[in-house]
This record gives structure tokens, sequence and C-alpha cells, in this order.
């Protein structure tokens, strides 16, 4: 199951809206103010990951912040950017 539905969508809605000159920072905090409730779920499995995990176990889910930038990253190199 998708963390994020249709974040390939979702993830362009950010990037539209910001100047041309953004920051992965920059994209983070938009992101949160225009998706709170994903942003939500994205902190939500993370803290599941973290908290369920066992001795000795990896937890394969990035931090929230960089797994929102590493979307980006992807949705940028789709685009050609």
């Amino acid at each position: 199951m998708a963390i994020i539905n249709k974040k390939e969508d979702k993830i362009q809605a950010v990037v539209e809206r910001l100047p041309a000159n953004y920051s992965e920072q920059d994209f983070v905090e938009l992101f949160k103010k225009l998706f709170s409730k994903d942003w939500g779920k994205v902190k939500a499995n993370y803290i599941r990951q973290t908290q369920d995990k066992e001795v000795d176990a990896v937890i394969t889910m990035p931090k929230p912040e960089l797994y929102l930038i590493s979307l980006l990253n992807t949705h940028l190199a789709k685009q050609g950017k």
C-alpha cells in the first residue's frame, strides 16, 4: 500500500507553487502545508517502523523529511530536470 496516494500529482502541485529557485526544505515545508494528512501518514508510518523493530532490525524507510526529498528527486529525474 502506498503511503501517499497520487503522489506524482501532489509533488507536481507543490513544485508548481514554488519559485524557480526553491530549496528542498522549501518543498518539504509547502508539502506539509498543502497535504498535511499525507504528511501525517508519512510520519506515522516512520514511527510505526521505528517502534516495531526487533533487535538488529533494519529500518527501511528514511526519516520523513528525507522521504519527501527522495520523492521530489525521483519526480525531477523523471521530468528530466
